[in-house]
């Protein structure tokens, strides 16, 4: 097959060779067309998941104020940060269960932030967790068993620190008018647990993930299981949303590490 014609071009001097030469690279380039592979678009890429869980009921708890929380708050984000998958899990207040079920969500989806939320019958507003401990309580758990151990990771470390800007995320609700605190104390229940293995996991696995645990108030309703709340229900919903919204601000591009 001849090769294809060059573009006409302007008149050259006798011997120039330009329009030969032309004629060259326009089939080879033709030549070279025919046997490349197909250009296939580029992928997609995945957008950066974000954990949320609360917990299911207990003893003396029979509805679990942050299983609402972590799934409305999931609801809400998810409309406005669509740059983000959200995830969100409802895990059993027990022993030999929840660490399981946060060990398959964590190997499934691989979170750039692991958020957790829990009650706490001393939480009157939004309490910021900075640490986890090594330790258990042996307390009965909604299926009336106890930790059969006195530490939840034999041989690991005494405590982790939830790696959530803590101080940051602090001065973010309160500067939006939501009545919030730092705890290093979570208790040596299933909420200490979750934060710890939570962390454990991520330095292992992935050590850009950025993990923490906000207590809440067990109950809205003033003088029951406990201090009368700071929060009603749309103020903690609403500020749950600002906390992870701050949160995920330092996820995008550019924005920097958390700290």
């Amino acid at each position: 097959m001849a090769p294809p014609k060059a573009s006409v071009a302007p008149p050259q001097a006798s011997g120039s060779g330009t329009g030969r030469f032309r004629s060259l690279i326009v089939s080879k380039r033709t030549n070279a067309a025919r046997h490349a592979p197909p250009v296939r678009p580029p992928a997609l890429k995945q957008k950066a998941v974000v954990l949320l869980t609360g917990f299911g009921p207990f003893p003396g708890v029979s509805r679990n104020v942050s299983a609402d929380l972590a799934v409305e708050v999931a609801r809400l984000a998810a409309l406005r940060q669509t740059e983000f998958h959200f995830v969100c899990d409802v895990l059993p207040v027990e022993w030999a269960t929840a660490p399981a079920r946060l060990q398959a969500l964590l190997d499934q989806h691989r979170p750039e932030m692991a958020i957790h939320f829990g009650v706490s019958a001393r939480a009157r507003s939004f309490v910021i967790e900075t640490h986890a401990y090594n330790e258990v309580r042996n307390v009965p758990d909604e299926a009336g068993q106890c930790a059969t151990a006195e530490h939840l990771v034999t041989g690991d470390r005494t405590e982790r620190r939830a790696t959530l800007p803590v101080q940051r995320a602090l001065q973010a609700l309160r500067s939006a008018g939501y009545p919030a605190e730092l705890s290093s104390d979570p208790g040596r229940y299933l909420c200490n647990a979750i934060l710890f293995h939570s962390l454990r996991h991520a330095a292992r696995a992935n050590p850009r993930t950025r993990t923490g645990f906000i207590h809440v108030p067990a109950t809205l309703e003033p003088g029951i299981l406990g201090e009368p709340s700071l929060l009603d229900w749309k103020e903690l919903r609403d500020g749950g949303v600002h906390l992870i919204e701050f949160c995920l601000a330092a996820l995008r591009p550019r924005a920097g590490h958390l700290s």
